[in-house]
């Protein structure tokens, strides 16, 4: 698999799945925030896309446990939201791109291509 979508909305996975499925990446998501670890120990994605803030469990949280497992350290992340102050919050905690959301579908699709190069 290429891209985890981890997002406790489920709406917003089934759109950012469907647009990026549509560009013929190989996709899955992820409604448990708390389920992720066990999904990339069994999928090995190359990029994950995930929210700042999900009910149960943080983003940044996510983001940290990935890139300090020497096992996972190599997964980029895009980390998005609407929170006014979520583009610092997320390159604090080591995301590798930002995506602010509302967002423009050729937005997405351009970081997914060059994280994914």
């Amino acid at each position: 698999m290429e891209i985890l979508i981890v997002d406790d909305n489920k709406d917003i996975c089934q759109l950012i799945e469907s647009i990026l499925l549509s560009d013929g990446y190989n996709v899955e998501s992820c409604f448990n925030p708390l389920q992720f670890s066990e999904i990339i120990k069994q999928t090995q994605p190359k990029l994950i896309i995930t929210d700042l803030l999900m009910s149960g469990y943080d983003g940044r949280t996510l983001t940290r446990e990935i890139k300090e497992n020497a096992e996972t350290q190599h997964i980029k992340i895009i980390m998005m939201s609407a929170h006014p102050d979520a583009k610092k919050l997320s390159e604090k905690a080591g995301v590798d791109d930002f995506l602010t959301k509302p967002f423009e579908i050729d937005d997405l699709v351009t970081k997914v291509e060059n994280l994914l190069k």
